[in-house]
């Protein structure tokens, strides 16, 4: 072969391997380089930024939490994530609710907030656990404990209403002056006839309507009740305070408390406690010591059978003390055993 035609083939051999490089440089380097990085740009993130918990419907055995999820998206459109919410009480360690939430696909960068709920019983406390799913794979979690479920208020039991702070939140010169009050209306040797009023100030802002406010006279050293009354509340505007009156009649010589109890379609929906110091002893709302004994005879009345509700006022005179014998304030039953007694106490002596 001359040499004009071995360097025609070595010309011919160095421009081919020169274009299988390009070739192979395009197919390998621009093409696959810039695949990849779009699967990395379309692929998105979706990261838990925080929880909220609150409550949402509550009934007398039950409390509806709803819990709020905010998600932060990132990147291309994500698909298929879940949230799910478990319910465990922390005393028992068992799990009361689960409930998961699908999520639309995340596609516009922002953070999104996913709503859910969980039904636990109104009592204990619960670990909320917030679970991420994505493509079913749990990506992340968050955990938070909700304690006084069982102080949530009933949607039923719910009123603005209350008896009347007269100090306010911080106090001041008339903290000490109770919501319920009474004077003396009548008396006589043995009962005497109070003039029982409540304060009720609507603190919400709408009007409040179907309330009724019973009050008791309950002698202190035995939880008997003297007398009770129960009055109808007219509608109560927002901002404005009703002061119903009841009277009751009570025996004389003895410390009460004045338990006033606001009903709603029969749910107690709040109670206030007072007292009414006709004895020797100084009740107070947090000492229950009274230093006169309790006769019965007083709280009763004078006919065979008791009285139908157990309140003195009833057909019977609650305030007459002297019993079937003729003894003010003592029966057959207890003369007996006096005499007894002085009988055991001769003999002792002897």
């Amino acid at each position: 072969m001359n040499r004009e035609s071995l360097l025609a083939v070595a010309t011919l051999v160095v421009v081919i391997g020169a274009f299988t490089t390009l070739a192979l440089a395009g197919a390998v380097s621009d093409p696959g380089a810039s695949e990849t990085a779009g699967a990395v740009e379309d692929a998105g993130r979706v990261s838990l930024t925080e929880i909220t918990i609150s409550a949402d419907e509550v009934t007398g055995g039950t409390a509806t939490l709803a819990v709020d999820t905010y998600l932060e998206h990132r990147g291309g459109p994500v698909r298929n994530v879940t949230v799910v919410h478990r319910a465990t009480d922390t005393k028992t360690g068992l799990v009361e609710d689960t409930t998961e939430r699908d999520v639309e696909t995340l596609t516009d960068e922002s953070e999104v907030v996913v709503s859910g709920t969980v039904d636990v019983p109104r009592e204990s406390s619960y670990e909320i656990e917030t679970f991420v799913y994505r493509d079913g794979t749990r990506t992340e979690s968050a955990s938070h404990t909700v304690d006084g479920v069982d102080a949530l208020t009933p949607a039923y039991a719910d009123t603005d209403v209350e008896f009347h702070r007269f100090g306010g939140d911080s106090g001041g010169s008339l903290a000490d002056v109770p919501a319920v009050g009474y004077s003396i209306e009548s008396s006589t040797a043995d009962a005497a006839t109070l003039a029982v009023q409540s304060y009720l100030t609507n603190t919400g802002d709408d009007a409040e309507a179907d309330l009724e406010l019973e009050v008791s006279a309950r002698q202190s050293g035995s939880n008997v009740v003297a007398d009770s009354a129960t009055a109808e509340l007219s509608t109560i505007e927002s901002g404005t305070t009703a002061s119903p009156t009841v009277d009751l009649e009570v025996p004389q010589e003895y410390d009460y408390y004045l338990d006033a109890v606001l009903w709603r379609d029969g749910t107690i929906v709040g109670t206030y406690r007072a007292v009414a110091n006709l004895g020797p002893g100084s009740l107070s709302v947090d000492e229950s010591v009274s230093e006169n004994g309790l006769e019965v005879s007083d709280f009763t009345s004078n006919s065979d059978s008791a009285a139908d509700d157990g309140r003195a006022g009833s057909d019977g005179d609650a305030s007459d003390d002297s019993s079937a014998d003729g003894t003010p304030g003592f029966g057959v039953a207890v003369t007996a055993a006096a005499l007894l007694a002085a009988i055991a106490l001769a003999r002792r002596f002897q």
